[in-house]
């Protein structure tokens, strides 16, 4: 690392036409100093030995560099020169308290202002020499301070930037826009490399605005691929959440016809209590029957015995009865839980069907029948075609099978619907009751 301490380098800008005067004679000035970016020196201005005199030295300030607290404090009411002072051999020298009194024509006010690329401020200008010679057209500041350069495998940086004050200068050999200028040590034209100088600057100029304009159109055109990706985003995010809320309420309907199954079974549980008692009572009186029968005197039978045994008979037939309700109520409630769950998964499967919380498994035929069927006249068909029509369907969604290919082929006439089965607990009833009125 090169520490750069007797070289007085600067950043200068023009000043602003905003000037304004105070009634004690003073003059307040907006202005820029100072900027980020990439400068060119010669290497006798750098003190770099082992390279010619007048080779051209690119030096980069980042803006870490630039905006560094420390940094910025230093150029806190910062003094305020007409050009760069010099000593008597006409080497740079630094303003200090011995010599401000003599060197000195105003302040920056207070702390700098950090912008995208630049520091800025308000100069006070307090000697009139300083107001004047902006006045006669002096249109440039020049910052001047010392720093570190880094070398970087051949790539030169400012670091530990310390402000010693600002000069306004005529002209810096950097033009009118915020860069790092040397005004004591500006290349003259009856150097040897001067013109090659100057070329090497104007093309950086040049390449630092090109980027610049690249760096902005990029981040509008990054800005704008962020928006549309945060709406596409946010479009996914509701189907999803729409998709959920359907799923949801599918789960919902499933709980409550689980639930709905849960007490029915605990319905059917204490229907075969109740029954399990009653073929308990049966038993006893079975028993007290046999115990009548054992008896001598119980070989004629009283009207009493007679409706013992006919209550005996009315119990039996009672007691089927709950057994075949019972079993009924146990299948049908496990039946229509599971075919329910089979008629949404398979409707889901073959329409897509979402929102069927609150359809019957006959509603939910037709709605798939009628969807896959849209050029046929659905309204009069019975729910038994329609159901026949939906198997039809769920067996074309799971691959061929014989039974459609039947079904298919005799174009599904209307079906009639199955006898309903006789129940054998009520023949018996009534055959009981034809037995006891004879």
């Amino acid at each position: 690392m090169l520490k750069v301490n007797d070289v007085q380098l600067s950043d200068r800008i023009s000043i602003p036409t905003e000037r304004v005067l105070t009634d004690a004679g003073q003059m307040h000035v907006p202005c820029k100093f100072a900027r980020t970016g990439s400068q060119l020196y010669t290497a006798k201005q750098l003190g770099l030995v082992d390279r010619e005199d007048n080779e051209v030295i690119t030096v980069h300030r980042e803006a870490a560099d630039v905006f560094d607290a420390a940094s910025m404090a230093t150029f806190r009411s910062a003094p305020v020169t007409i050009g760069h002072p010099k000593d008597d051999s006409g080497k740079s020298i630094v303003v200090s308290a011995s010599n401000a009194k003599k060197l000195q024509v105003g302040m920056l006010e207070g702390m700098p202002v950090q912008d995208e690329e630049t520091l800025g401020g308000v100069l006070v200008l307090t000697a009139q020499e300083a107001i004047d010679s902006l006045e006669d057209g002096t249109q440039e500041l020049s910052a001047g301070y010392t720093c570190d350069i880094e070398d970087v495998e051949g790539v030169y940086f400012q670091r530990n930037i310390r402000a010693n004050h600002i000069a306004i200068v005529a002209k810096g050999r950097a033009g009118s826009s915020c860069r790092i200028s040397d005004e004591a040590l500006e290349v003259q034209a009856t150097e040897d490399g001067a013109i090659e100088a100057q070329v090497a600057q104007a093309k950086a100029e040049a390449a630092e605005k090109a980027k610049t304009k690249a760096s902005k159109a990029a981040t509008k055109e990054q800005d704008k691929l962020a928006n549309k990706a945060e709406k596409e985003a946010a479009k996914a995010a509701a189907k999803e959440v729409k998709a959920e809320e359907k799923v949801a309420a599918a789960e919902a309907v499933v709980e409550k016809e689980a639930a709905e199954a849960v007490e029915a079974k605990a319905a059917a549980d204490k229907e075969a209590e109740e029954a399990k008692v009653a073929e308990q009572e049966l038993e006893t009186a079975k028993e007290e029957l046999e115990e009548v029968k054992s008896e001598d005197e119980a070989i004629d039978l009283t009207d009493e015995l007679a409706v013992q045994v006919k209550l005996v008979d009315e119990l039996t037939i009672e007691l089927e009865s709950v057994k075949v309700e019972l079993a009924d109520a146990k299948l049908a409630a496990e039946q229509s839980v599971t075919e329910r769950c089979a008629a949404i998964e398979n409707a889901r499967l073959i329409s897509d069907f979402r929102d069927l919380g609150d359809k019957t498994i006959e509603q939910i035929e037709r709605m798939v029948v009628e969807d896959q069927m849209p050029e046929k006249d659905l309204t009069s068909k019975s729910d038994v075609y329609i159901s026949a029509m939906f198997e039809i369907l769920v067996d074309a969604s799971q691959g061929e099978t014989p039974m459609g290919k039947l079904l298919r082929a005799q174009n599904i006439a209307d079906a009639t619907p199955v006898a309903k089965p006789v129940c054998k607990v009520a023949a018996a009833r009534e055959r009981s009751t034809a037995r006891n009125k004879a």
